[in-house]
């Protein structure tokens, strides 16, 4: 599961595949203090996995994935906080549904970058949804070629996408 959050004291981990054919609604938190193990601390608000994870200084969020089998690929945009240990709530939708995409994030926005669609294509769409309100993402841009199960990292100034499958030219 690529919907790992962070924040400065604790890393997250969401949902997941649990075999053999269920799916997680575990928020995992585990310390960046010592070594330790992870302990849970509450769930999604529906269980999926292939979703992509962000952080802003206050919250985790978990954007898109698929749920139930057969698989349904989402929109959704779920958030919960890092100062308490609760349940995530959905607050928002991406402009488009998409699971296995990059996660990045800026000081105020979160990203969700490449994927895959309900039917299968990979998609090159990068969407963007502010911190600051739970309003719905918006697409502000293209990846250079469509890919899916990329992995996402964030610099203080840029969003990278490692990785993953891609739609030969």
């Amino acid at each position: 599961q690529k919907a790992s959050n962070s924040s400065t004291v604790s890393g997250y981990t969401c949902g997941g595949f649990v075999p053999p054919s269920n799916f997680s609604n575990i928020i995992d938190k585990f310390p960046f203090t010592n070594d330790a193990n992870a302990t849970d601390v509450g769930d999604l608000s529906e269980a999926g996995q292939g979703s992509a994870g962000q952080s802003s200084g206050t919250h985790g969020y978990v954007s898109g994935g698929n749920i139930t089998s057969p698989t349904i690929v989402v929109s959704r945009i779920q958030k919960f906080p890092f100062s308490t240990d609760t349940n995530a709530t959905l607050v928002s939708q991406l402009n488009i549904e998409k699971d296995n995409a990059a996660g990045t994030n800026s000081n105020t926005h979160g990203y969700t970058s490449g994927g895959r669609d309900g039917s299968g294509g990979y998609l090159t769409t990068i969407n963007k949804f502010p911190f600051s309100s739970n309003a719905a993402a918006r697409e502000v841009g293209d990846l250079t070629q469509a890919r899916t199960s990329i992995v996402g990292q964030s610099s203080t100034a840029n969003g990278y996408g490692s990785g993953g499958f891609f739609t030969p030219p």
